[in-house]
């Protein structure tokens, strides 16, 4: 009987002890996103996904309020947003009751918009008829922008970083 036992155990145990293979896994679905930025209440992410890799800027979190730029309009956009003070003190200075400027670059579009310098507003969108608008205070594009000029090489670096 205690030999039955002994070997039942031996038995158990060598069960156990087998190495178990367990199924290789697969990330097929993902979404990556990198936090690069919160200024205010604008923020700048890199959002990498298996189908494209973006940009987004403005207020995710409130809907249309928020831009999805390629690496390369996010550039061309931050090149445009070095240009707030500039159109700050020149709106500041004129006599109209409201001022606005367009400037347009990789089909986005960022206007500058003022009552005398009060009120100054930037609206970021793409050209097209409706779709998401991203508004920034002028110390939130001044900052947000810095980013912006750098997006194509944190985009580069997020792909390269981010292989399932």
């Amino acid at each position: 009987m205690k030999k039955g036992v002994l070997l039942v155990g031996m038995i158990f145990l060598g069960i156990l002890a087998m190495p178990v293979h367990a199924e290789e896994f697969v990330i097929e679905d993902y979404t990556f996103t990198w936090h690069v930025v919160k200024f205010g209440g604008t923020t700048m992410e890199i959002q990498k996904t298996p189908e494209a890799l973006v940009v987004i800027l403005g207020r995710p979190s409130v809907p249309m309020c928020a831009v999805s730029l390629s690496p390369v309009q996010a550039n061309a956009v931050g090149a445009m947003l070095n240009k707030t003070e500039d159109y700050y003190e020149s709106q500041k200075k004129t006599d109209d009751p409201s001022s606005s400027d367009s400037l347009f670059s990789h089909n986005c579009e960022v206007n500058f918009s003022s009552k005398q310098g009060r009120d100054f507003k930037i609206r970021v969108k793409q050209k097209e008829m409706f779709g998401p608008v991203a508004l920034l205070e002028r110390d939130e594009a001044i900052e947000v922008g810095k980013y912006l000029r750098q997006a194509e090489q944190m985009c580069s670096f997020a792909d390269k970083r981010i292989r399932p």
